[in-house]
């Protein structure tokens, strides 16, 4: 909808996105499809680069986010 100049979509202003090297950005941030697998795969490498306790939980959701 972003490459054929859409002016709007019922789920999300198109305003706030933009496309940097086929990449696309909602709010500045960087969108990612929703795949169980991707979610997956995130999270085991947040995991496995953070000493993961419960204490750390709030770093490993800031590096994910």
């Amino acid at each position: 909808m972003l490459r054929n100049e859409a002016q709007h979509h019922n789920k999300i202003s198109l305003v706030e996105c933009k496309e940097h090297k086929n990449h696309l950005y909602f709010q500045e941030r960087k969108y990612m499809l929703n795949s169980d697998k991707l979610c997956l795969y995130i999270i085991q490498l947040t995991h496995d680069n953070v000493m993961n306790n419960h204490s750390e939980r709030a770093k490993s959701y800031e590096l994910i986010s």
